[in-house]
């Protein structure tokens, strides 16, 4: 069962590269709320930076990118755990969760989908 904070690498449009996806939002009608980790480059959103010490998949300053987040079915992300297609890494701390919420909030790039479902189950 996902909750909130859960975290897992998988691969979104280009195979080659894994981001670490964040589950911000409880399960609601199984389905879920994720923001994507990137390394920070010279444009990047750097409304919510992390850096080592944050995550132990985090090695170097990254970046929440909100343009990717996505509303996502749980049985979808479960299924890919147990086919190895993603990977379960450790959860989140508190502290980080509550600054990447806030980010969601505040990006102009989360789509308005997502900030929609977002305000609807978090409130």
């Amino acid at each position: 069962m996902l909750s909130c904070g859960d975290t897992f690498l998988a691969s979104d449009d280009d195979a080659e590269k894994l981001h670490l996806w964040i589950v911000v939002t409880p399960p609601s009608e199984g389905e879920v709320v994720t923001v994507c980790l990137v390394s920070a480059r010279q444009r990047s959103e750097r409304l919510v930076v992390m850096n080592s010490g944050d995550h132990p998949f985090v090695r170097h300053e990254s970046v929440i990118a909100y343009s990717y987040s996505k509303i996502r079915a749980t049985a979808d992300i479960e299924a890919a755990l147990a086919t190895g297609a993603a990977r379960k890494r450790e959860p989140v701390s508190e502290a980080v969760l509550a600054r990447i919420r806030a980010g969601l909030i505040d990006s102009d790039f989360t789509p308005n989908g997502v900030r929609h479902y977002y305000n609807s189950v978090m409130k």
